[in-house]
């Protein structure tokens, strides 16, 4: 069954179960759990299965009453991350067509996810993109208000040069700022950016160069800067759904923040997520909308092919 771009709300996501369906007998690997240590906060065989299901459920609550859509994607038997629905690509509407850029995990234990992952994204109706030769993760993306293109944090998983692949994919500009703290592995757990181009930053989680780059980048209205305690806590990694702002955990200092910037932050238990490394936005991926491409645009690519066909 496709899905109809026509029913998306302004903030739909993709987001993953917690175990497979019940089409075959059950074993240790259908179901969320810690298995491996591809990052530092991660905790083998310390998960709660059941608290962690009703941890995930509380947070599907959370997004749906803030006025989110979701649809959900299989669990990966025996790809435990898999749960973590945003790493797996970045997904785009534009247009009423749907794509998406399909990450290319640094780390083999990851992998195995995506092969699933592409199969049924392609059988819902999305044009599936899988780049070759770089790594790139959708944890190391964040979106900039209006279409302006994107951020992408490097150095820990994914790549410099995936600038380049996101760039092309978005047709809009990218700019790379560079992750030092294996702790911050992931842009999303460094960095946040709000819907009015408010970056909510932990310093000590980029190179000077990248924050730098950051303060200059169109899009960005103003940097807020958070202590790498709250990060740690996974404070910035949080879903913003219209006012609302959902937080796997009690960070009162990012709550502060949340409140004098107009937002409506909201708590939801995510602790058991964290001990793999991951919270609210790690298990949410946004369908983001993009502008349309403009007429002018589609006449000078059409231009440009024929040209490059002519001098063939």
């Amino acid at each position: 069954m496709l899905l109809n771009t026509g029913h998306f709300t302004p903030a739909t996501f993709a987001v993953s179960q917690v175990r497979c369906e019940k089409d075959h007998v059950r074993s240790r690997d259908c179901a969320y759990q810690v298995a491996w240590n591809i990052n530092p906060h991660m905790k083998v065989g310390a998960v709660a299965w059941r608290r962690a299901c009703s941890q995930h459920r509380a947070f599907l609550r959370a997004l749906r009453d803030a006025g989110a859509g979701f649809f959900e994607l299989p669990f990966v038997h025996g790809a435990f991350d898999s749960v973590f629905a945003k790493d797996n690509a970045v997904l785009v509407s534009q247009e009423g067509e749907l794509r998406a850029l399909l990450a290319t995990m640094r780390h083999g234990q990851r992998r195995g996810e995506q092969l699933a992952r592409a199969r049924w994204l392609s059988a819902r109706g999305f044009d599936v993109i899988a780049p070759e030769r770089v790594h790139i993760e959708g944890g190391d993306v964040a979106m900039l208000p209006q279409g302006r293109g994107a951020l992408l944090g490097f150095g820990q998983r994914s790549t410099q040069r995936a600038a380049g692949v996101l760039e092309a994919f978005l047709d809009a500009p990218v700019t790379p700022l560079e992750l030092c703290d294996p702790y911050l592995y992931h842009l999303d757990t460094a960095l946040t950016v709000l819907s009015d181009g408010t970056a909510l930053v932990c310093p000590e989680a980029f190179t000077p160069d990248a924050l730098r780059t950051l303060a200059r980048t169109e899009g960005i209205q103003q940097v807020v800067p958070v202590a790498r305690e709250d990060a740690l806590a996974f404070g910035l990694n949080l879903v913003e759904v219209g006012n609302t702002v959902i937080v796997g955990a009690r960070v009162p200092r990012v709550e502060a923040l949340l409140r004098g910037l107009g937002r409506r932050p909201v708590s939801v238990k995510l602790d058991q997520f964290h001990l793999a490394g991951g919270s609210a936005a790690c298990l949410a991926a946004r369908v983001h909308t993009l502008p349309p491409v403009s007429a002018q645009r589609f006449r000078e690519e059409r231009e440009a092919e024929s040209v490059a066909a002519m001098s063939a």
